[in-house]
């Protein structure tokens, strides 16, 4: 179908696109605003990039979010992967219930979850702060990265597992050779998810900080409550391009190791037809 032809479907899509990437806009030049009021445009600068560098609240909740969301990603990426693998071999009806609690995390909205999690560390005296935040995070991020693993899991041919085991490879070599590698897109797909949602968290993480350090997330919702200023443009701003970074160095880093592996496999190509032409 030609938008140019229907320009009602082209105006809602323009719409929709204005819709989406607008307020980011306003945000990247509201960073830059001399006027700390954010009422009019003034001039541009780039004090407020300074001023958010060296605010201590900023790069205290900053380095509390980084340990948070590493920790949360490899928990969920442990949970997500042993899950998985378990569901591969698991009768119909456990596979259907493991299903159905995944699914359960996903659907059921996160302050329920957070709620729940608040009294049950109440309930068992598990200490809120990090940990607690860390668990939370694991306990809503796993699910999206079970889903993404297992979608991966059932392109994945169980021959060639078969194979290597026939050929006299171990139950470790097996898993780390042919099922992590097979699986390694997804887990690293997983894992970036993982680290985003985590990073921009905010339910799960006020309910469950007690005293302890408060988030990035939690530092600018405080921050926004007595005043809004382009200090929280900027914060905001470094975050934004903090996750298109990683995602480009993965996209950069996929392209890599597929350039590298199709040419690996035409060098093997080449030698064994060399031998069986010799």
């Amino acid at each position: 179908m030609n938008l140019r032809r229907h320009p009602v479907s082209a105006g809602l899509s323009a719409l929709v696109i204005a819709f989406l990437w607008l307020p980011l806009v306003v945000v990247i030049i509201g960073s830059f605003d001399a006027n700390g009021l954010l009422t009019t445009f003034t001039g541009a600068t780039g004090h407020w990039y300074d001023q958010a560098v060296h605010d201590p609240n900023v790069r205290a909740g900053f380095e509390t979010t980084l340990i948070i969301a590493v920790c949360s990603m490899l928990l969920s990426l442990c949970v997500a992967l042993s899950g998985a693998l378990w569901w591969r071999r698991a009768p119909r009806r456990a596979r259907a219930i493991y299903d159905a609690l995944v699914y359960a995390r996903i659907v059921v909205p996160e302050v329920v979850f957070a709620t729940a999690l608040f009294f049950l560390f109440l309930k068992v005296h598990f200490a809120l702060g990090i940990p607690a935040i860390i668990v939370g995070h694991a306990v809503l991020n796993s699910a999206y990265s079970t889903l993404i693993i297992q979608a991966r899991l059932l392109g994945t041919d169980p021959a060639l597992e078969e194979a290597a085991a026939d050929l006299g490879a171990t139950p470790w070599r097996v898993f780390r050779r042919v099922t992590l590698a097979t699986l390694m897109p997804a887990i690293i797909a997983a894992g970036l998810l993982a680290f985003t949602f985590s990073l921009d968290d905010v339910v799960t993480s006020y309910f469950l900080q007690g005293t302890a350090q408060s988030p990035l997330p939690i530092v600018l919702l405080g921050m926004i409550r007595f005043r809004i200023t382009p200090e929280i443009n900027a914060v905001g701003v470094f975050v934004m391009f903090l996750t298109v970074a990683l995602m480009s160095g993965a996209v950069v880093v996929f392209a890599g190791a597929g350039r590298l592996g199709r040419e690996g496999r035409s060098r093997r190509r080449s030698r064994l037809l060399g031998l069986y032409q010799g």
